[in-house]
């Protein structure tokens, strides 16, 4: 039987013009800001950030955003990707996971011009590619586009997360070997204690440094990264439900999916039937 055809929403994603709009849609949105001219200014938890040209502008979680303002001769280029397409068709997600981490208090990225130039080519492609609905292949073709943008975020993403730990102090380190830790063991442990132990630090420590580095404790990241290899299995293997919470070592099925259906919103069945059976397109 041949598989259908997965379909993007066309609220997954938005382009605009207007940096005040993007702030307001952000809190359902991956949000991606890239300055050609002038600066913005704005707030988050009583933090004030400063761009101007050259510099992009990542955010990755809904905090309230105040204080937005922009000089007389701001443009930028804003693309919002949803996070429901984001939880599904992320590519290599624990990848993704590993790169945000040390970005949630740190939102700014300033780019070298080839850097902002390739970013800046990706949005224009992605644009092409949302017009050619004609085209036989209009969704894989966009997939891809989105695909291609997003590694290359995670390229300027590890480059600046490897500068951010040659400098970020003990705390720093010990998150990133927990990080690290998880994309070996998560499949099986899903405790903080086993972690600690591994690190040979406390289990309060070590949420302790994760809060102080990310913004999140090590049980958030812990259920992150089996969250998203959960995906992964649901998405691209022909396991059975029962057979992938047996893998990850849940006491049941029931277990399993009270666990996704935490962590996603829906229940792991209906997960997997919206990867195969898109309900809108673009």
């Amino acid at each position: 039987m041949e598989k259908a055809k997965t379909e993007i929403h066309a609220q997954d994603i938005l382009f605009t013009d207007d940096v005040h709009q993007a702030f307001h849609l952000y809190a359902d949105y991956y949000l991606h800001l890239f300055i050609r001219q002038g600066e913005v200014e704005f707030s988050i938890a009583e933090r004030r950030h400063r761009a101007g040209r050259g510099c992009g502008v990542i955010l990755i979680e809904g905090k309230p955003i105040s204080d937005v303002k922009t000089s007389h001769d701001f443009q930028a280029d804003i693309l919002l990707i949803s996070r429901s397409y984001l939880w599904m068709y992320m590519p290599r997600i624990t990848f993704h996971i590993k790169g945000l981490t040390f970005y949630y208090d740190h939102p700014l990225m300033q780019m070298n011009d080839e850097q902002m130039e390739q970013c800046l080519l990706d949005l224009n492609d992605i644009r092409r590619r949302i017009k050619q609905k004609s085209h036989i292949y209009h969704t894989e073709t966009l997939r891809r586009a989105i695909d291609n943008f997003s590694y290359d975020i995670f390229d300027i993403y590890t480059r600046c997360n490897n500068e951010r730990e040659t400098k970020g102090g003990q705390e720093a380190l010990v998150t990133q070997e927990f990080i690290n830790l998880l994309k070996t063991h998560v499949q099986h442990m899903r405790t903080v204690a086993f972690y600690a132990d591994k690190l040979f630090v406390t289990p309060k420590y070590l949420s302790r440094v994760c809060m102080q580095s990310t913004g999140h404790n090590a049980s958030y990241w812990i259920a992150q990264f089996a969250v998203a290899q959960m995906l992964e299995v649901l998405n691209n293997s022909q396991q059975t439900l029962t057979e992938i919470s047996q893998a990850f070592h849940f006491q049941s099925l029931s277990h399993f999916t009270r666990f996704i259906k935490k962590h996603t919103g829906i229940p792991p069945s209906s997960y997997r039937k919206k990867s195969q059976m898109g309900t809108g397109t673009i």
